[in-house]
């Protein structure tokens, strides 16, 4: 597979060593996903039981993702990297021995934590180094993830199929330990060293004058909100990883409800991560051809088919195409979103701009289950799909409006507008 050229040997080095970390996360993750919903109606839970069990993945991440990307600016995206897989691996363990609604909330609980602090790592890790001409570093980036979550939903079903759930956990502890051993090979190439002026003096607090951190936090927090089009990122993340979470906890459901095995759930999970593959030669040139809000209304559009046109399909082979079409679609927010906060923040700021952003994603993954657990105790699982699609279909037009008025204001603060990422191939 291509990779993108870099300044110096020892940085090619990490770069290959941050990438695989990712594709370990992604595979770990999408692994486990797509039948946790199973898993937890194999252990007699109904509807919001099931939609509990999965927001408490999302609970703790969503709290503490912006204080994350604190604390990897401070002491290191590399530390975070390796804590955060050694959460993951005890997380493992829990899933291993669950054998009720409360071991396994508990390792869904860990497994939040680890897995946002893995994933928070090696984005910020992505991110470091020189910001103009990086579209080919993100999108390649964005491939090792797509391989990640290709592999792993097959290799699930049929496990889950073929073994018993509980060796699709042994196969999560296996991929955690491989983090780990990975995860010591990444370095940062910033250091992770405070800013100048406010920012250093307040970061380089003791820890236990958490007033004065926590309204530095706030403060570095609002500042980056009040840019318009980093709000719309932020948006436009948390919609995408909406669908995307529905993709893999509750499409998994409906399949079950058409009589599908787990094989072929997985590989139509996996379809949809394939789909991203496509991305790398795609992106680049969408960047090149397309305004930032048309490339917003493009992907929208697409994406939103899989909540309004899956409750109309029954055949295998159709919903596999959906999954695909769609899965372009979202494969195209990771490098796009990436690449524009690596435009609009600061490398000292970098870690909190991710940190916000995986807040929208943890805060998709919380409301994902919650929404659809109170609509299925009142209506159809098809019915639920319609009802979100309707939803997030309203979500899209505000995100729209926002970005549009953002372009109108000519003195508005848009770091990227003057500094539009020239596409790479």
């Amino acid at each position: 597979m291509p990779l993108p050229k870099s300044s110096t040997p020892a940085a090619h080095h990490n770069f290959i060593w941050v990438s695989i970390s990712c594709g370990l996360y992604w595979f770990a993750f999408s692994l486990t996903r797509p039948i946790i919903t199973l898993y937890a109606a194999s252990l007699g839970l109904k509807d919001i039981a099931i939609g509990i069990v999965l927001a408490v993945y999302a609970l703790l991440p969503m709290l503490a993702a912006i204080p994350g990307g604190f604390i990897a600016d401070r002491f290191g995206r590399s530390t975070v990297l390796r804590v955060g897989s050694l959460m993951m691996l005890g997380s493992g363990l829990l899933y291993l021995i669950s054998s009720g609604p409360w071991t396994l909330a508990l390792a869904q609980l860990l497994a939040g934590l680890g897995q946002m602090a893995v994933w928070l790592a090696v984005q910020v890790l992505i991110t470091e180094g020189p910001v103009q001409g990086n579209e080919g570093r993100f999108a390649t980036f964005s491939l090792y993830m797509a391989i990640g979550q290709m592999l792993a939903p097959i290799l699930s079903g049929y496990l889950a199929d073929h073994y018993g759930y509980k060796v699709v956990f042994a196969g999560y502890i296996l991929s955690s330990v491989l983090l780990i051993f990975t995860s010591w090979q990444c370095r940062d190439e910033v250091p992770p060293t405070p800013g100048s002026g406010e920012g250093k003096a307040a970061l380089s607090m003791p820890l236990g004058h958490s007033a004065g951190i926590i309204r530095h936090w706030f403060g570095k927090c609002l500042g980056l909100l009040r840019n318009r089009s980093f709000a719309v990122i932020l948006l436009t993340t948390f919609i995408s990883l909406f669908i995307v979470d529905v993709r893999t906890a509750y499409l998994p459901l409906h399949l079950e409800s058409l009589g599908i095995s787990n094989t072929k759930v997985g590989l139509l999970v996996s379809i949809g991560a394939a789909s991203a593959l496509f991305v790398r030669p795609l992106y680049p040139r969408l960047m090149a051809r397309l305004s930032f809000s048309w490339m917003l209304i493009l992907t929208y559009a697409v994406s939103l088919l899989l909540l309004f046109a899956t409750p109309l399909l029954t055949s295998f082979y159709s919903i596999a195409a959906l999954v695909f079409i769609t899965g372009l679609a979202l494969g195209i927010n990771q490098p796009l979103t990436l690449s524009m906060i690596a435009h609009s923040t600061a490398p000292e700021e970098r870690g909190l701009g991710i940190g916000l952003r995986l807040m929208s994603n943890r805060a998709a993954q919380l409301m994902d289950p919650l929404l659809f657990g109170l609509f299925t105790a009142f209506v159809s699982l098809r019915a639920s799909f319609l009802l979100i699609g309707v939803l997030l279909l309203v979500c899209c037009a505000f995100t729209v409006q926002l970005q549009l008025s953002a372009d109108r204001a000519p003195h508005s603060h848009v770091p990227y507008r003057d500094k539009k990422p020239r596409a790479s191939t």
